[in-house]
Order: C-alpha cells, then sequence, then structure tokens
C-alpha cells in the first residue's frame, strides 16, 4: 500500500531577510551577483503557464528511486493534477522536475519539465533519448508522471519573489542551485544553527534563465536500451551508471527548479539526498532539455531567477517509510 500524504511546515521568513545571506553565499562563487526582492514579472512571458509564483504556497516531494526503477515498481505512477488537488490547489499552478510516465510515450522514458495549471493550461515538456542518443523535446500533455517528482505548487500569483543574477563563476560549486541551496543554509537560524532542526528548513522554488554559457545535462534512456544491471533491487539503490548525459546544451534555457536546505522532520520523510532537483527546455526551438547538473563554461555562465519561499512540505508516495515497514514486518516474522 502506498504511504499516505505527510506534511510539515517549512519556515518561511520575507525574503527580505534571506536576500542578504544568499547575496553573500553568491559572491563566494560568482564574480557578479545582484540579489533583490521586487515584484514577479509575467513569467508566461519566458514559457510558464503561470505569471507567477506566489499565494499558498507548497514544496511537493513524490515517490523515490526504487519506484523509478525497480522493475516490481515500476507500474506506479502519479497524476500531478490530483496531488495538487488533494494538497488544496484544485486549480493551482505546478512546476517543477520528475520522470516522464512511458505509458504516454509510446513506452520511452525521459524527464519531465514540468509547467501548468490543474485542470488547466499545460505547457510542460518531456525530454527523452533518441535512436542515435540524441536528445528529443516533446510536448507534455499528460498530467502523469512515473517514480518520482519534485515540484512546486501555488495559486500562481504575481508578488514578490527573490530575483537572482550572476555572471562568471568563481568558486567550486558548479550548480547555481546547489550554490543558491548552500546560501541558504548559512542562515544562522536553519538547520543545526538554529532552534531546532524539526521547524528551521527552508523551502524554495523557481524559475530561472541560462542566459550565456553552457551546462552539463542527462536524460534516463529508455529501460531496454539499458544492457546491463545498474539498479541492485535489494539494496535499492544505483550500483551503475546508466543514464545519458550531455555535456554541451545552452545557452537560452528556462530553468525550473526546487530546492530546500533540509527536512523538517529530522530526515523522516526520506526527501532527495541532492537538496535539489532542477529541469530544463530550450526557449527556443533546439532541441535541448533535461536534468540539469551544472555549467561547464565558468567564464560566461549567466543565470537569472526568480524564487519564493514554500510554506508548507508535502510527501507524497513514500516509498522509503515502506520499505522500512516491510523489513520491520519480515524481522517480525522471523522473531
Amino acid at each position: 500500500m502506498m504511504e499516505a500524504m505527510k506534511r510539515a511546515a517549512l519556515w518561511s521568513p520575507p525574503l527580505e531577510e534571506l536576500a542578504p545571506y544568499v547575496r553573500e553565499g553568491l559572491q563566494a562563487n560568482y564574480a557578479s551577483v545582484d540579489v533583490e526582492v521586487t515584484a514577479c514579472p509575467d513569467l508566461r512571458t519566458l514559457g510558464c503557464a503561470s505569471p507567477g509564483i506566489g499565494g499558498s504556497t507548497v514544496l511537493l516531494e513524490v515517490g523515490g528511486e526504487p519506484y523509478a526503477h525497480n522493475p516490481g515498481y515500476r507500474h506506479v505512477t502519479f497524476d500531478m493534477a490530483e496531488m495538487a488537488s488533494d494538497c488544496g490547489h484544485a486549480e493551482g499552478s505546478i512546476f517543477g522536475a520528475g520522470m516522464a510516465f512511458p505509458g504516454v510515450l509510446d513506452g520511452h522514458c525521459g524527464e519531465v519539465i514540468a509547467t501548468l495549471r490543474a485542470g488547466g493550461v499545460n505547457g510542460s515538456k518531456v525530454a527523452r533519448v533518441g535512436p542515435a542518443q540524441e536528445c528529443i523535446v516533446e510536448p507534455y500533455a499528460s498530467t502523469r508522471h512515473s517514480g518520482l517528482s519534485n515540484l512546486f505548487l501555488s495559486e500562481g500569483r504575481p508578488g514578490p519573489v527573490l530575483k537572482v543574477c550572476v555572471e562568471g563563476r568563481t568558486g567550486n560549486e558548479r550548480s547555481f542551485t546547489q550554490a543558491l541551496r548552500k546560501s541558504l543554509q548559512a542562515h544562522p537560524n536553519i538547520g543545526d544553527g538554529g532552534a531546532s532542526l524539526e521547524t528551521r528548513q527552508v523551502g524554495m522554488g523557481g524559475v530561472f534563465v541560462i542566459e550565456a554559457g553552457q551546462i552539463r545535462s542527462h536524460i534516463m534512456p529508455d529501460y531496454e536500451c539499458i544492457a546491463h544491471q545498474y539498479y541492485d533491487t535489494e539494496a535499492e539503490e544505483v550500483v551503475a551508471d546508466f543514464l545519458q548525459f550531455y555535456e554541451h546544451m545552452g545557452p537560452d534555457l528556462l530553468c525550473l527548479a526546487v530546492f530546500w536546505s533540509g527536512d523538517p522532520t529530522g530526515g523522516k520523510l526520506h526527501l532527495r539526498e541532492s537538496g535539489e532537483h532542477t529541469h530544463f527546455f530550450h526557449m527556443g526551438d533546439l532541441n535541448q532539455a533535461g536534468h540539469y547538473h551544472y555549467d561547464v563554461s565558468p567564464d560566461t555562465i549567466r543565470y537569472t531567477g526568480y524564487f519564493n519561499v514554500a510554506a508548507e512540505l508535502v510527501r507524497i508516495g513514500d516509498i522509503y517509510a515502506e520499505l522500512e515497514r516491510q523489513s520491520h514486518h519480515t524481522d517480525e516474522e522471523r522473531k
């Protein structure tokens, strides 16, 4: 039985309180940094389904690696519109990163770049691997995905956002989203420096444009194209490389990102270990899309992004909690 929905509060201070820490953290990694709280531009002009990222904000973590890779669980799917409704966003805005459902792609795997309104416009795209290992980008009209996702839910309203512009990487952190995440972790009220690990974690979502430079990315290939055993079903973990990587995509990429400083429950929600998840697609007609890793052009990289905090974290389909229960049940039977 799939694990029920679990909720946890996130710390959502005014963006003005976070801005100095984000600025200071990014200045250690980029030559040029500009951070300010400003009104959100109409994100539909960039390719998003909603004008903004404000109103009743929720960070949503769904599924997990076993659902994506263990053949015994690959039938499990999730519906983004249904999950949004369950979270109180029946007509809400959804964006983020997820795994494509092969059932709507003629059996193909892929990376979903989600931007849609529940019950409304769907501007999502999917990246998949072609027969010559090329990147294929297509519209993704379905609201259903497989395996896992990290999504940001809101009313999609305009409002204040943290605008971040950086250019020219000088530090060792190659990922823009990880640099943002590490900047948040430096706040004295977040994580170990706060009153309690149970209450002081920040989650954010946003969109950013890679205006100059290039990045490394990947796409999940079709299962039948992976000739070796890459997943240990006993340990429930990836044990060998299997992804299709692309080294030089960009610029003019629209990235949809979700990241968090840590688990507000101290690990009980089994959140994605990386602490972030970002997918992207090209803003023009190029076949460039997939899972963002980091820049490969530090001298020329330039990002501009718009971010907001989430008030709540919702966990759906926690496969790791289910596996723990199964293990506990087996141990009890052996006694």
